[in-house]
């Protein structure tokens, strides 16, 4: 019975250090998970690469890169004026058919 306890208290110890393990690992995902610090890695990784799309690896900016993004926006600017005033037009058309 002798030989028994000693392998007995190592198999105790072993279930309480695994079963300390498991906690802190649970913990550690718990923090990983939360929504705030999930949207916090995403932003930096957003800002990383927006720095990397627009700069140089000695910092300068790539102009050619943000002159095709301004271009893009002025773009999408001119295109949405031109489906307002597009829309506009056709419902002042409708309004003019439907007054008496």
């Amino acid at each position: 019975m002798s030989n028994d306890n000693p392998s007995m208290t190592k198999l105790e110890n072993d279930i309480i250090t695994t079963r300390d393990r498991l906690a802190q690992t649970i913990d550690e995902l718990t923090v990983r998970a939360a929504p705030k610090n999930v949207v916090a890695r995403q932003k930096a990784q957003a800002r990383a690469s927006f720095a990397q799309a627009t700069r140089t690896e000695s910092g300068e900016l790539r102009m050619d890169r943000v002159a095709i993004a301004a271009a893009a926006v002025v773009g999408l600017v001119v295109l949405k004026a031109i489906s307002t005033s597009r829309k506009h037009k056709k419902w002042e058309r409708q309004r003019a058919k439907r007054s008496w």
